[in-house]
């Protein structure tokens, strides 16, 4: 049984989040942070799984720092973003791992989120600890291949991070008058921007670690911007034809998901509609 859980860095947003709920289960939640590091080894070994909370680029170093103290019949786990740095010291350990991924932010109701939940080591504990995550109301996704995950990452958090963050280097760079652009853009431009504005209002060191920290990000950005060049061409050239025609090209290749998702727009463009400020 996970009964006791110990939380490195359990004061920070996931960790406070993750302790309240984990409570919510009954767990016991045992939580150390900066200004506790002498109390590691006493959660350590209390704990049936230990997780690691912690910047990324912090996050091998406790891990290490952690490794003596660590066994065979505890569980080890963490909810960075990025794998690569973390893992291998993990696998250092003498314990199971499941790494875990949280593909949210600190909210109220976690309910209905994905979590993914990645096997590395012993997978004895792997349905344990999938009913803790399901009991939380959380919609739990599980990878086997951790490093398919970084790869994974480097286009849903990579790639649209660095859209939006570049999307508003350009209206700053523009000295673009906000209030006017927004005061005769439509619902479905007010989205965009919306989820521009989510990202920029984040902590700024975890998403310059999610860009900068993951290997896979340099080679699919590299990607975006020669594809973006491409199309520039055609616009510079006014090319309707191919562009046209790799428009349509586009369309095909996101298949179902096309109407899916744009109708899934629809519903969130008439709760925008709704929405008033305060």
């Amino acid at each position: 049984m996970i009964n006791t859980i110990g939380i490195i860095g359990g004061t920070g947003q996931m960790g406070s989040m993750f302790k309240r709920e984990f409570k919510r289960l009954g767990k016991e939640v045992l939580i150390s942070d900066l200004e506790s590091v002498s109390a590691e080894k006493s959660i350590v070994a209390k704990s049936d799984l230990l997780i690691v909370s912690v910047p990324i680029d912090e996050s091998s170093k406790v891990v290490n720092r952690i490794r003596p103290w660590l066994n065979e019949n505890q569980l080890l786990s963490d909810f960075c973003s990025v794998k690569t740095k973390i893992i291998p010291s993990m696998l250092e350990t003498e314990a199971a791992i499941i790494s875990v991924h949280p593909m949210f932010g600190a909210m109220v109701d976690i309910s209905k989120q994905n979590i993914i939940l990645l096997p590395v080591r012993q997978k004895k504990f792997l349905a344990k600890y999938q009913r803790i995550y399901e009991s939380l109301g959380l919609n739990v996704v599980i990878m086997d291949d951790w490093k398919k995950h970084d790869v994974s990452m480097s286009f849903i958090q990579g790639l649209m991070h660095f859209f939006h963050i570049v999307f508003t280097q350009t209206l700053k760079s523009k000295h673009v008058d906000l209030e006017t652009l927004l005061s005769i853009c439509s619902p479905v431009y007010q989205a965009n921007f919306a989820f521009t504005c989510r990202i920029l209002q984040r902590d700024p060191h975890l998403y310059t670690h999610i860009l900068m920290d993951n290997p896979e990000n340099l080679n699919i950005l590299k990607s975006f911007i020669d594809q973006a060049q491409e199309s520039l061409k055609l616009i510079q050239k006014k090319d309707e034809k191919t562009f046209m025609e790799n428009f349509v090209s586009y369309r095909d290749y996101l298949g179902n998901f096309g109407k899916i998702f744009s109708d899934q727009s629809d519903f969130l463009i008439e709760k925008i509609k709704e929405y008033s400020p305060s």
